[in-house]
């Protein structure tokens, strides 16, 4: 009898032994919210057969694997809530990455202590993701461009990180996309252009330093749009918005004391 699936062992501890990575027809790993601690071993690599991997809220430590970037069947990839560090890793001449994952869809790898720039190699025109979280880690440089080509995507979460420059012209690619998150980054430049976003319901951009700037012609032709937070601590802003366009909830900070909210 083969093991293909493996999920839910709540009260499993200690080092992930490398040995888990002989059972070669495993079709789902989820061990979620136990408490191992170490590096994730590289022999994951070897699941050729994997559809669904989590390895969320451990204490796993050290760099991602590059060699999960060989599980060709991988649909879900999920490493949140650990204290991985290290950069994103992307492939190489020689060496494989997490941008080899074709058939992926959900990527999360929110809450542990990434660091380095989000590579343009890791997101193309031919993917299917579904999900990008990496929020709340240390990523550093410029939103790629690249996430633009994405046109499946749903969720963006980037949000809580050292990001800077201008978000992407072609954000509005996004035509599926339902929630946008990238608070708490050092975005400058104006505010996206989301025109055409037809399905956006909530969009997070607070805590950066966008230009000062009018309502955006944008703000009145999305009709799913039900929250935008803008909370500005910092730096100077006014924005004149005309809730009376949209229904929509509409929140800002200037200082640490004015808040103000319209809903219509």
């Amino acid at each position: 009898m083969c093991c293909r699936h493996l999920s839910f062992n709540w009260k499993l501890s200690g080092l992930l032994a490398p040995q888990i990575g002989d059972l070669k027809k495993l079709e789902t790993l989820i061990l979620q919210h136990c408490s191992f601690t170490g590096w994730i071993p590289r022999s994951l690599g070897n699941l050729a057969e994997l559809s669904f991997l989590s390895l969320s809220g451990n204490n796993f430590t050290g760099w991602i694997p590059r060699s999960l970037g060989t599980l060709s069947k991988l649909q879900w990839l999920d490493l949140s809530d650990n204290q991985l560090t290290g950069y994103i890793p992307v492939s190489t001449h020689f060496l494989p990455g997490l941008d080899l994952l074709h058939n992926l869809k959900e990527l999360i790898l929110s809450r542990n202590k990434l660091s380095g720039k989000i590579p343009e190699k890791l997101f193309r025109s031919n993917m299917a993701l579904t999900q990008v979280l990496l929020d709340e880690n240390e990523l550093t440089g410029e939103i790629p461009s690249t996430l633009g080509l994405v046109r499946t995507l749903q969720s963006l979460h980037l949000g809580g990180n050292s990001l800077n420059g201008s978000v992407p012209s072609n954000i509005n690619n996004l035509i599926n996309l339902l929630g946008l998150d990238i608070q708490n980054n050092k975005l400058t430049g104006q505010l996206p252009n989301f025109s055409g976003m037809n399905s956006l319901l909530r969009v997070d951009l607070s805590n950066n330093s966008f230009e000062e700037t009018e309502a955006p012609a944008w703000l009145s032709t999305l009709p799913s749009l039900g929250i935008l937070l803008v909370y500005y601590f910092v730096h100077k802003i006014f924005i004149s918005f005309k809730p009376s366009l949209i229904n929509i909830n509409v929140k800002f900070k200037r200082g640490a004391q004015d808040y103000r909210q319209w809903t219509t």
